[in-house]
């Protein structure tokens, strides 16, 4: 019984699909598949032209001695064509030599069409026809040096050979003894020959060409879906323009890098492993994406390159792939445009019940190096370097709503930069310490500054205490200590009291006063300011558990009050 569907099909859809599209072959295949058609026709005439040299009465206007000829040149031919194959598989397994291939191989084709021209007279046959349909199937097959030069050589063997006879040097048509005419009639063989050979040729050529058309057009329409598809998924990590870049040079792609002096951008949400442990993960993931979308959106409209998504990290590279000539204030003119995104990202939250996040920037300009790292099976457009290093450690002293950059970014913005702040840091591994700058706002053609929300501090209704210690890394290092809290508000503290701590160290505090439960949750805060005078430390939390929030808003509402 006949097999119906998908079974019945498969094996010439399998064999089709193998096949590829023809204008993807390599030149060796090209010739090879060609020596397939053209081996067996030439033989098929060989026997016929043999037995025309026997039985001379068949045709007798052709000359016999010509017709011993191209028997003589046709077994040449078959000869050099196999000899063609031999030459053509042993190069498919060295992959040498494949263009010296295709030349002799298309000039042999053209030579013996051009021979084959002359013999029979290129005025009162229709052999003219081949010279089109071999000359657009050179084209398909072959890049178009190869197609010309064989073109080309038939063509000056043509026009040689008629000029030639117009000289009367050679005779025209040697392969008639005498006009193909019998009792005043042309002979029927040759009228049958005539009319048959011309239209047989066309169509095999016909059906070769509208099936290369057809895997060409099969194959664009999948590399447009291909491209589409390329589109979309670049276009999450990259913008617009370098999406494109990249397409129009598939180069690259290729694995390897390059120097490149770039600005890198990092982000990191303040607290957020804390409030993570606290929410289901289907919540974390849904503020996560919430997040990421308004972050990427502006990133992109920078011309900034996502590298890296790690946790709720964002690495973002200025000035790779594509060439930047600004890199360096684009990069500072996003960093402010995500913090003032992160209003309307805490928004949405506040209306689905989700807690607020924070999250701080910070940008370093350095030479490093860009590329495609892995292997050919797998591997991510990256930066390598130093000063990746250094901005991860510029951003562990960015606290919420911060932007912090390097003396390079200064250096490279230059006037237009508004700096509300200026430290010195020594991060570890560090042979010297780093000036680190507080950016409020850039100037020029991108005019943008920090919006920052008014977060009043107030004054505790009752005396306040809290413990505190100093952290080194994710560790408290001595032991607790005291302080008295002067202010207050949701996102930061004023303590007494705290003896030698400096600016911009890590804290971790627990209340003193409250139920046992808000006492034993950990709250975890930066000291961004000290008053030399005064001796007041300036804290802004970093992570704060939402219990505590709400005792905050407590108090802060009691202290107004």
């Amino acid at each position: 019984m006949r097999k119906e569907g998908p079974t019945a099909l498969g094996a010439p859809a399998a064999l089709w699909e193998r096949l590829g599209n023809p204008l993807e072959w390599d030149d060796v295949q090209k010739v090879l598949i060609v020596l397939g058609v053209l081996i067996p026709s030439a033989g098929v005439g060989l026997l016929r032209a043999a037995y025309m040299v026997e039985h001379p009465e068949v045709e007798p206007y052709v000359s016999t001695a010509v017709l011993s000829h191209l028997v003589r040149v046709t077994a040449g031919y078959l000869v050099f064509a196999l000899l063609l194959v031999a030459a053509g598989l042993w190069l498919r397994r060295t992959g040498r030599g494949a263009r010296a291939y295709a030349y002799v191989a298309t000039l042999s084709w053209w030579l013996l069409y051009a021979w084959f021209a002359y013999l029979i007279g290129l005025a009162t046959s229709p052999v003219w026809v081949i010279y089109i349909l071999l000359g657009v199937f050179c084209l398909l097959l072959f890049d178009l040096p190869v197609a010309v030069t064989g073109m080309a050589t038939a063509f000056v063997a043509i026009v040689a050979t008629t000029l030639a006879e117009r000289l009367g040097l050679i005779p025209y048509g040697p392969y008639f003894s005498q006009w193909p005419e019998i009792d005043g009639r042309l002979a029927n063989a040759w009228v049958i020959s005539s009319i048959t050979w011309p239209p047989l040729v066309s169509l095999v050529c016909f059906a070769i060409f509208a099936t290369i058309l057809r895997r060409a057009r099969q194959q664009s329409e999948r590399l447009a879906e291909m491209t589409q598809v390329l589109r979309r998924m670049f276009g999450r990590y990259m913008s617009a323009e370098v999406t494109r870049t990249l397409l129009e040079d598939p180069g690259a792609l290729d694995l390897g890098g390059e120097r490149r002096t770039v600005t890198i951008l990092m982000t990191d949400l303040r607290g957020f492993t804390a409030l993570s442990e606290r929410h289901p993960p289907e919540r974390v993931i849904t503020m996560l994406n919430d997040y990421f979308e308004a972050m990427i959106d502006v990133c992109l409209r920078f011309s900034g390159t996502i590298n890296e998504i790690a946790g709720d990290a964002l690495l973002v590279t200025f000035g790779a792939p594509q060439e930047m000539e600004d890199h360096a204030a684009a990069a500072v003119a996003c960093a402010i445009e995500m913090q003032n995104a992160m209003h309307g990202v805490n928004e949405r939250n506040a209306r689905a019940g989700q807690p607020e996040l924070e999250m701080g920037i910070a940008l370093n300009t350095a030479e490093v190096v860009v590329g495609n790292i892995g292997s050919e099976r797998r591997s991510k457009y990256g930066i390598v370097g130093s000063g990746v290093n250094l901005t991860n450690r510029i951003g562990s002293y960015a606290v919420g709503g911060q932007v912090l950059a390097s003396r390079s970014v200064v250096d490279a913005v230059g006037d237009i930069l508004r700096i509300d702040d200026e430290r010195q840091i020594r991060p570890k591994g560090a042979s010297a310490p780093l000036d680190i700058f507080e950016i409020g706002g850039i100037g020029g053609p991108y005019r943008v500054a920090l919006w920052r929300e008014q977060d009043a501090l107030v004054t505790p209704a009752k005396p306040m205490r809290v413990h505190w210690v100093r952290l080194a890394g994710k560790h408290g290092e001595g032991g607790d200590r005291g302080a008295r809290v002067v202010r207050f508000s949701k996102s930061s503290i004023e303590l007494a009291e705290l003896g030698d701590l400096e600016v911009l160290e890590d804290l971790r505090l627990n209340l003193a006063d409250g139920s046992e439960h808000l006492r034993r949750l950990d709250l975890y805060g930066k000291v961004v300011a000290i008053d030399a005078a005064s001796g007041l430390a300036h804290v802004r939390f970093t992570a704060v558990p939402p219990e505590i929030q709400m005792y905050f808003e407590g108090l802060s509402s009691l202290g107004s009050a």
